[in-house]
C-alpha cells in the first residue's frame, strides 16, 4: 500500500511548478478557511531525524498549524502547531510533546525551529532564539512511509481533512527541513539571518510547491529598509 501511495504521488509531482527561489518572499494566507494551504511532497520518504525551521507572523492567539507531515499510517507524523502565544505543541509518530514558557507578541515575526531524534527520541524547539528543554516521545522509531506536507494547515485526514479552527491567517517564510538534527550554532544562524546551510529535504530557495485556496506569494516585509 505504501509503495503504491508513493507511486501516485510521485505522479501527482508532474503538477507543481518547477523549483523556484522563494528568497524575499513570503505565503501570506489571508483569512480563516480549510481550503488555504501550501502543499509540499518531499523527494525522501524515510526521516531517522529532522529539523523543521520556519518564520511566520501572526495575531492571532489561538491555535494555528504550522507544518503537518502525514504518512498513510500517522496522520502526525510530524506537526508543529502553535497553541497560544507561549506554547506549542510538537507531534511525532502521533505523540506529542508540550513547549511552555515561550513569550511572544502578536504582529512580530517569530524564528522556530523543531528536532527529532529517532535514537534518543528527544525533540526540543527554538523559539527566536531560545531553545526549550528537550523532551521525550516515545514512538516507533523512524518516520517512514511516502510523507504529505502542508502549510498553514493540519492534516486530519492524509492530504486533507483541514479544519479552519487551526488554520494559520497570516505570513510565513524561510522554511527549511534537515533529515538530521542541526547544531545549537546552525540554529541561532538562521535565526539571526546569517549564513547556514539550507535543507537538503526542503530548501526555501528551490522551493517546489503549489498553492491552494486564497494563499499568495508576496514580497517579504521582515528585513526592515536600508
Amino acid at each position: 500500500m505504501e509503495n503504491l501511495a508513493f507511486f501516485v504521488l510521485t505522479l501527482s509531482v508532474g503538477c507543481f511548478a518547477e523549483k523556484e527561489d522563494l528568497s524575499g518572499k513570503v505565503f501570506v494566507f489571508p483569512v480563516d478557511s480549510n481550503t488555504d494551504y501550501v502543499k509540499i511532497i518531499p523527494d525522501m520518504q524515510n526521516f531517522a531525524d529532522l529539523t523543521v525551521c520556519l518564520k511566520f507572523l501572526t495575531d492571532l492567539t489561538r491555535e494555528v498549524s504550522l507544518f503537518s507531515l502525514a504518512t498513510p499510517t500517522h496522520l502526525n507524523a510530524f506537526l508543529l502547531t502553535r497553541r497560544s502565544p507561549s506554547a506549542y505543541r510538537g507531534h511525532v509518530g502521533d505523540r506529542e510533546a508540550d513547549f511552555f514558557g515561550l513569550q511572544e507578541k502578536q504582529n512580530e515575526w517569530i524564528s522556530v525551529c523543531q528536532s527529532w531524534n529517532s535514537s534518543t527520541k528527544l525533540t526540543q524547539l527554538w523559539v527566536n532564539g531560545k531553545q526549550t528543554m528537550r523532551k521525550g516521545i516515545q514512538t516507533d522509531g523512524a518516520i517512514t512511509g511516502a510523507a504529505i506536507i502542508t502549510l498553514g494547515q493540519e492534516q486530519d485526514s492524509y492530504g486533507g481533512g483541514f479544519d479552519p479552527k487551526q488554520s494559520l491567517v497570516g505570513e510565513l517564510t524561510d522554511v527549511h527541513m534537515w533529515n538530521y538534527v542541526l547544531s545549537c550554532c546552525e540554529i541561532q544562524n538562521y535565526m539571526s539571518h546569517l549564513s547556514f546551510s539550507p535543507g537538503n529535504i526542503i530548501n526555501w530557495h528551490a522551493l517546489e510547491y503549489s498553492k491552494h485556496g486564497q494563499v499568495v506569494v508576496q514580497e517579504s516585509q521582515l528585513t526592515p529598509c536600508m
